[in-house]
């Protein structure tokens, strides 16, 4: 059995990125701990609770199949590696960072360089949230590529009115997973259970470059 300490969003994340893991290692794992991000919180909410967490690795030290996951959706922050023109957004997205960058940082800055964790780790970021890879994963017939789909997690949300205005919203990411999901007849749970059934890592990186991201620091673990 392996064991991972996690910080991410919500349950539900844990079990959807407990299962990719496991996915692509052929591993089992079991949580050491989970942490949870508030809602909603951003950035600034994984730099006032990452440091707990990296701080106790870091004080516990090596420690045999025991791995680490810091994991934030992107929400329209700049694309890593890649910062194309977001001039369209809002001025507070317009000024967001890297968010993979800020994690990777993050870690470093308490960990040190990626050869001297104690324990092997990797950052998440779905671009532009989680909804992205469960929508690539269950319906790559109709969503082929992470580039394709929608930024905004609904319709209704305020930016997406603004982003396009004068006309109405298309679905977006929350609205079509819903769809998905409904068109399964699974509850939440059940439908990330379903998504992570039938992942194929391989296929899902070449069609999500921030699952690709993902995945190259996952294959890196001895």
């Amino acid at each position: 059995m392996n064991y991972l300490h996690i910080l991410s969003e919500s349950d539900n994340d844990d079990l959807f990125f407990k299962g990719c893991l496991e996915r692509i290692t052929g591993r089992s794992f079991d949580f050491a701990s989970r942490r949870r991000l508030r809602k909603g919180g951003g950035i600034a909410e994984v730099r006032r609770k990452g440091p707990v967490l990296l701080q106790q690795i870091k004080y516990t030290g090596p420690v045999d199949d025991t791995f680490f996951l810091i994991a934030l959706d992107n929400d329209r922050s700049p694309v890593h590696p890649e910062h194309k023109s977001r001039h369209r957004l809002s001025g507070q997205d317009r000024r967001k960072r890297c968010r993979f960058c800020e994690l990777e940082a993050l870690v470093q800055d308490i960990l040190g360089p990626r050869e001297k964790w104690p324990i092997p780790g990797a950052v998440a970021v779905p671009v532009e949230m989680i909804e992205s890879w469960l929508l690539l994963i269950v319906n790559p017939d109709t969503h082929g590529n992470e580039a394709s789909l929608p930024i905004f997690s609904t319709k209704e949300h305020a930016q997406a009115l603004r982003y396009y205005a004068p006309g109405a919203p298309p679905d977006q990411l929350k609205d079509l997973t819903t769809s998905e999901r409904r068109a399964l007849g699974l509850d939440t749970p059940a439908f990330r259970e379903h998504c992570v059934h039938v992942l194929d890592p391989e296929d899902l990186a070449e069609r999500a470059p921030s699952f690709a991201l993902f995945k190259g620091q996952v294959d890196a673990w001895p």
